[in-house]
């Protein structure tokens, strides 16, 4: 009977937890008919629950410390419970793999090999500030930066990389060894396509930052090329607290434009219309029953 109830706690967190991950969901008290609780999500304005739990239940997830309860009675996802969430998610794994991969963004990155699409890999997200920020909700359920946006600042940091613009951490030993090598052999060629790839890569990174502008170059060097977190860059660049994500924000719509991936702007309103022309002298009357000669 105790390892029957402890299977049905797990299986219904693994159901409403999915939800309650999500920015600003939370459980509230409900009629279902019984006594129960109810998921309720920004999607719809937190009009109707779109699940239900038992009671039971959402008072096993509390003893476990799964779920904090404010102080109107809104009960969400604890940090323990976020953690024990992802745990499961990660399951088939030791348990240090699976601590690991509960930390971890896992998504997938597209190569590129002289200008051809080379192929797929794995990346963990949560490495770059720009997933974290994709992945990321703000109050009204949407993320903190969309697709175009993250694209737009995965491109400018490959062109970053291919350019040799990152910071050395170690000794540069190649122009050593190529000092020493007096004979050309079929690698001349591969440098050469290397160099050239570089330069490439170099003049477009320089273009993107050019058409972005300098108010906002900055940012945008320090999230999407050097890894920096929004706190980090708001130190670097002398900036104040929060506010480095609305500049950034700013800096990638327009890095986008740059790429093509967001269209322009366009003027919604119509200039407004010449309703009369008047020949030269005219003056309108104030009261409206004035001479006003010379209209047309």
């Amino acid at each position: 009977m105790v390892r029957q109830a402890e299977g049905a706690v797990r299986r219904e967190a693994l159901r409403v937890f999915r939800r309650l991950a999500g920015a600003d969901a939370y459980l509230l008290p409900v009629d279902m008919p019984s006594p129960g609780w109810g998921v309720f999500v920004p999607r719809n304005g937190h009009r109707a629950a779109v699940m239900t739990v038992d009671g039971p239940v959402v008072s096993a997830w509390r003893a476990r410390d799964w779920l904090d309860e404010d102080a109107r009675g809104r009960c969400r996802l604890s940090a323990a419970g976020l953690a024990w969430y992802r745990r499961m998610l990660a399951g088939g794994e030791t348990a240090k793999e699976a601590f690991r991969r509960q930390h971890q963004l896992i998504g997938t990155r597209t190569i590129e090999e002289q200008g051809r699409t080379g192929g797929h890999v794995t990346v963990n997200e949560a490495e770059s500030p720009l997933g974290w920020l994709r992945r990321r909700k703000g109050t009204d359920g949407k993320p903190l930066i969309n697709d175009a946006q993250y694209e737009a600042g995965e491109r400018l940091r490959r062109d970053f990389t291919v350019a040799g613009l990152s910071p050395r951490l170690t000794s540069n030993w190649t122009q050593t060894a190529r000092g020493r090598r007096r004979r050309s052999g079929p690698g001349d060629n591969t440098a050469c396509e290397i160099q050239d790839r570089a330069l490439a890569a170099r003049q477009r990174y320089f273009r993107a930052l050019e058409r972005v502008g300098p108010e906002l170059a900055d940012v945008l060097v320090e999230v999407c090329c050097l890894a920096n977190g929004i706190e980090a860059a708001e130190r670097s660049l002398g900036w104040p607290q929060r506010s480095g994500k609305i500049v950034l924000q700013l800096a990638l719509t327009r890095l986008a434009r740059h790429y093509g991936l967001l269209a322009c702007p366009t003027r919604t309103t119509a200039p407004s219309r010449i309703r009369h022309w008047g020949r030269d002298g005219f003056r309108p009357s104030i009261e409206g029953g004035g001479e006003a000669t010379g209209m047309e």
